[in-house]
């Protein structure tokens, strides 16, 4: 039955007559893309068959003698050859009946010969050739087609040139989502496009023309059915394939696509990309632009304007959005329509217009379009900040809403389509960070809005709020103190390097710019603003800001460039405690500057741009500014990454003494980067330098730089003797503590191993000791000779790193200790450190044993035990009396009588002391601190007695 009705309508097709319907359209169409480009372009066409169907070492795009070529039933006219003889005198035509034709057909799609074609427009051309060329000669063909590109662009075209293989193409195509494609397979939406706007400039004609509007559902059959009656040649027509049902993977491709293109470029991707929703909300039965093409050609619509495929894409989509009453997308439709037929109807009169602008003023008129409404169309080129960010703000919603239609439909179809999730993440990601507002984030507003958002002058305006903060404000113009009240600014900031950053990005400034400035606090002139703007256009190349391959946004954003601004736009009440001297020297410390111990780092504000092609700006103030700044940039390289942070670019203001804080700055950003990314030292390092008085801790948390600022020397020495989970170096930066042995000490400090270190000071010692886990225990005590001491310690750490290591390994970890080291410290020679030998031998010999034992009763009150020399002692025995006891026996044991000081020679503590989480958890410092504590009560007994 279906062949027999096929049959039968084959008979009843006019073929000759549907040919010719189409062919005069074709010609029609092509005429008027020749009548929209100039002279020289209009050769460029006249030429480009020629040069598919020859090859001559003198025309534009030859490679060699086997490059295929040959047009199928092309033959050139004397006017085309006598172009071609321009360009190459030597050309000598002679026609050939029985040479070879590998190139099948010549197209060129989109918008030629529509209303929207101009003569800035792309031609993108097909290049149908032969299924049989092997790979080599397509390669040929395809270096010829690089060529002829290259070649358009002396006319002032842009030409994309595309080789198309009938038999492969038939079958479809899948590509990755790239600047160069069209994401997720758009096999049929392409073609459909194709076969509503192309125009054949020589060769075979498409087998579609010849299938009826209502066989496209039978497509192959009916083609099939067409050759085998012999109603067609198969060598005069092209089967490129038929749409009768587009898949729903397809919407999602195309969609993701003309997203993508639209966020860099949102006027020529809207109207395509609101075509591919009003598709999509159509699914399954599709009422495609291509069949409503073919209806009325096959109906004898001969006026081109009722078929011209701009005007019904504009149809369908103003149908689409009426429909859903969304005005605002729908006179943006209009408004990117009207941008693209490149026209100014309110400078153009009637009386001066063509076909082109007969049909635009017929449209507008339509719209109900004023004289204003045109005239602020056609001076896009002039709109300012305000007018393009309220249609930055249309075309976002717009994306917006299209990019979550996409969503919708590509979970409701979820059992159709093949969702790819990585494309549609990615491309939120782009489109997300073009256009999200977010704290610290510049805006850039005009992305193919209107050419350029230049102003000749503007002014600075600094403001003192309430909060005693300042403000900074730009105007267009020069706009003084007097009539600031009358103007509303561009932009607001409380940074000025934010607020210049953001004129700089948009393009309001440059070098050429005027710039007023008017300060209420800073002593900021107009050659410091002039000073920043030159800086920012060389560190921040303002091409950054260009259209950016998908590619950027498959990983997480990265810093691309990056500057620190110290000090900029700072108040004089700022500076008016830091000392009016200034130190020449390169080695001064910026940052506990002089003898006041000045931090000359004030303000910090930082501009970072992003390979998601964000520009983000924070400004941070007061004594912890330069340590926030130090950790956001650090951030952006977590050392799991393996990426070691470039040099930070730092501007200082002149006037705070620039030299010295740039250079202090930069020296502390390498040396923290050599710390913890150079791969000498473990994460889990703590980096220490002083900030004014103070001093800040840098350390790593969870791949996340942190700090910690510390008051005094005192609390810097707290911090350092708190217990640690586990070993944790230290270092000291080169300018911290230059008069203390504690930086000495930590370089040689090394995991499991108890290092002992003193400093003699007359009949007084300072012992510093860092223990396995890297802590530090500090005390000051009297002093007889280095033998004693070096013995009491020797003998106290013999029987308590086994104490330490037996429960280390109780708590099941490895992390014991493996070592017992002294050190004289030499202050004469930058506090130097000498090895000495620990005294076991003698310890024993010269000290009563001392042994102190920890414990909790069953109310959690602690309980000591000593036991010297056998006899013991107990607070449950002697209560408050337990250390005048334990005194009284020591003097009654000490055959001298002499009272110098007592040391204990080992401590132990019950698990009820530790708990059970902290047997593993205990230290050597642990027993120090306790040594301390109880060694100060017996030897204050003592003194007392």
């Amino acid at each position: 039955m279906e062949k027999q009705a096929t049959d039968r309508y084959s008979d009843e097709i006019d073929f000759k007559e549907v040919l010719k319907r189409f062919s005069e359209l074709n010609e029609a169409r092509l005429k008027r893309t020749v009548a929209t480009l100039a002279e020289r372009q209009q050769d460029f066409l006249h030429l480009l068959p020629l040069l598919f169907h020859i090859n001559h070492p003198l025309l534009p795009g030859y490679v060699s003698r086997y490059t295929p070529a040959g047009l199928f039933e092309y033959e050139p006219d004397k006017q085309t050859l006598n172009k071609a003889k321009a360009i190459a005198k030597s050309i000598s035509y002679r026609r050939s009946l029985r040479r070879k034709r590998p190139i099948l057909a010549l197209y060129v799609m989109g918008s030629p010969g529509t209303v929207a074609y101009t003569e800035s427009s792309d031609l993108d051309i097909w290049v149908c050739h032969d299924p049989k060329l092997d790979s080599h000669h397509v390669d040929l063909l395809q270096q010829k087609s690089t060529g002829i590109e290259a070649w358009a662009e002396n006319f002032g075209l842009e030409a994309h040139i595309f080789l198309i293989n009938p038999e492969t193409f038939r079958q479809g195509h899948s590509a990755n989502l790239s600047t160069e494609s069209s994401g997720s397979a758009q096999h049929y939406l392409l073609l459909e496009e194709f076969y509503r706007t192309g125009i054949l400039l020589a060769g075979q004609k498409p087998m579609w023309w010849l299938v009826p509007p209502d066989r496209e559902n039978e497509y192959d059959d009916y083609v099939d059915e067409l050759k085998r009656k012999r109603f067609i040649h198969a060598k005069n027509t092209i089967d490129l394939g038929g749409i009768g049902n587009i898949p729903a993977e397809e919407f999602f491709g195309a969609a993701l696509w003309q997203l993508y293109k639209g966020i860099d470029s949102p006027y020529k991707s809207i109207l395509k990309l609101l075509l591919i929703e009003a598709y999509a909300s159509e699914f399954p039965q599709i009422d495609l632009l291509s069949h409503h093409f073919k209806q009325r050609v096959y109906a004898g619509e001969k006026r081109l304007n009722d078929i011209d495929p701009y005007i019904l894409m504009l149809e369908k989509v103003t149908a689409y959005l009426e429909a859903r009453g969304e005005r605002q997308r729908l006179e943006l439709v209009r408004r990117c329509f009207y941008f693209k037929t490149n026209e100014r109807l309110s400078i153009k009169k009637i009386s001066h217009s063509g076909w082109r602008l007969d049909l635009l003023h017929d449209l507008v008129a339509r719209w109900g379009w004023r004289h204003t409404d045109l005239i602020l169309m056609d001076t896009r080129d002039t709109w300012k900040v305000q007018r393009v960010a309220e249609e930055r703000r249309i075309l976002y919603e717009a994306l917006i809403a299209s990019y979550r239609f996409l969503s919708d439909f590509a979970r409701q179809q979820s059992s159709l389509v093949m969702i790819d999730e990585f494309e549609l993440t990615i491309l939120g990601r782009k489109l997300y960070t073009t256009f999200e507002r977010k704290a610290g984030k510049i805006e850039v507003l005009n992305r193919g809005i209107t050419s350029s958002l230049h102003e000749p002058q503007i002014s600075l305006h600094e403001v003192i709020g309430r909060d005693h903060q300042s403000s900074w404000l730009v105007y267009s113009g020069m706009v003084t103190r007097e009539t600031m009240d009358n103007e509303i600014p561009l932009k607001r900031s409380r940074s000025a390097v934010a607020l210049i950053g953001w004129c700089y990005f948009n393009g309001i400034i440059n070098a050429n710019t005027i710039i007023g400035v008017y300060t209420q606090g800073s002593d900021l002139d107009v050659k410091e603003f002039y000073a920043l703007q030159a800086y920012l256009s060389k560190k921040f190349p303002i091409a950054i800001l260009g259209s950016s391959p998908i590619e950027d946004y498959e990983e997480a954003a990265r810093l691309t460039h990056h500057s620190l601004f110290v000090n900029f736009a700072a108040h004089p009440l700022d500076v008016l405690n830091l000392p009016r001297h200034d130190v020449a020297s390169s080695s001064a410390d910026a940052l506990s500057y002089s003898t006041g111990q000045d931090n000359l780092v004030m303000s910090l504000d930082m501009v970072l741009a992003t390979s998601w092609h964000e520009i983000l700006t924070h400004r941070y103030a007061g004594e912890r500014c330069l340590m926030d700044g130090l950790c956001e940039y650090l951030s952006w390289y977590p050392p799991s990454q393996d990426t070691r942070p470039a040099p930070i670019n730092v501007y200082a203001a002149k006037a705070h003494r620039g030299t010295v804080v740039t250079h202090r700055i930069e020296q502390l950003f390498e040396d923290i980067v050599e710390c913890y990314y150079g791969g000498e030292y473990p994460l889990e390092t703590r980096y220490i330098l002083a900030i004014g008085s103070g001093y800040c801790v840098v350390y790593f948390e969870e791949d996340k730089p942190r700090y910690d600022l510390l008051g005094s020397y005192s609390e810097l020495q707290k911090y350092l003797a708190a217990p640690q989970v586990e070993f944790s170096p230290v270092l000291f930066d080169r300018h911290a503590l230059k008069h203390s042995p504690l930086p000495q000490l930590f370089a040689r400090n090394k995991e499991g191993f108890v290092q002992l270190f003193y400093l003699p000071k007359g009949n007084r010692v300072d012992v510093y000791i860092l223990d396995e886990r890297g802590s530090l225990f500090y005390r000051n005590s009297s002093y007889f000779d280095e033998r004693s001491l070096i013995s009491q310690y020797s003998r106290f750490f013999e029987q308590v790193l086994n104490r330490v290591n037996f429960m280390m390994q109780e708590g099941d970890t490895s992390a014991t200790t493996r070592g017992l080291e002294f050190y004289r410290i030499n202050p004469q020679h930058g506090f130097s450190l000498a090895r000495q030998a620990p005294e076991f031998s003698h310890a024993a010999q010269h000290y009563f044993s001392l042994q102190v034992l920890v414990d909790n009763d069953e109310d959690g009150q602690t309980v000591f035990t000593v036991y010297c020399e056998g006899k013991e002692f107990s607070t449950l025995e002697y209560g408050d009396q337990l250390y005048q006891s334990v005194v009284d026996h020591i003097l009654f044991l000490r055959k001298s009588g002499q009272s110098y000081p007592i040391h204990i020679t080992d401590i132990g503590f019950s698990r009820s002391v530790l708990g059970e989480e902290g047997v593993g958890k205990v230290q050597t410092l642990h027993f120090l601190n306790y040594k301390r504590r109880i060694e100060d009560r017996l030897n204050r007994s003592m003194t007392d007695k």
